[in-house]
């Protein structure tokens, strides 16, 4: 698994032709993720999707906005064989990224006010910026998860 992206593969095993089921499957997808407030493509047998980031007026909505962590992937399905299908996402984690980097170097600033020790406050950067990427990798899975759960 690289920092920057975060995939997984899923196989199903299907009841019915898998060609009427992949362009089924795309269709819901594509509107889990309008759902979503993403913006997606379909290419063959991938949907990307990108999901946009709006300013707005209202401050408390841009913090909200800004926390998104999903934002860029695509999901891929392709035919295994005549009852099995597979399906591949892919996820830009570059928000969770930047936003686990911004809150262990907080978390660190802080402990370096409060100890005077530099050694402690990378430390408790380092494990802060760790445990938030953690976390966001879990919330950006469980999304994905809902996302893929409306084929059923």
């Amino acid at each position: 698994m690289s920092l920057l992206k975060y995939s997984s593969t899923e196989e199903r095993s299907i009841q019915v032709n898998p060609d009427v089921y992949i362009d089924s499957f795309k269709k819901i997808i594509q509107e889990a993720l309008r759902n979503f407030d993403a913006q997606s493509e379909i290419e063959n047998d991938t949907i990307t999707f990108k999901r946009i980031v709006r300013i707005t007026t209202h401050s408390g909505r841009n913090k909200i906005e800004a926390m998104k962590l999903v934002r860029e992937g695509l999901i891929r399905i392709e035919r295994v064989g005549t009852k099995k299908i597979r399906i591949f996402w892919e996820v830009k984690l570059d928000a969770l990224v930047f936003l686990s980097i911004s809150i262990g170097l907080l978390f660190g600033l802080i402990a370096l006010l409060a100890s005077s020790m530099i050694l402690i406050s990378t430390i408790i950067g380092l494990l802060f910026s760790a445990i938030m990427y953690f976390i966001g990798c879990s919330i950006v899975k469980s999304k994905i998860d809902g996302i893929l759960a409306t084929s059923h």
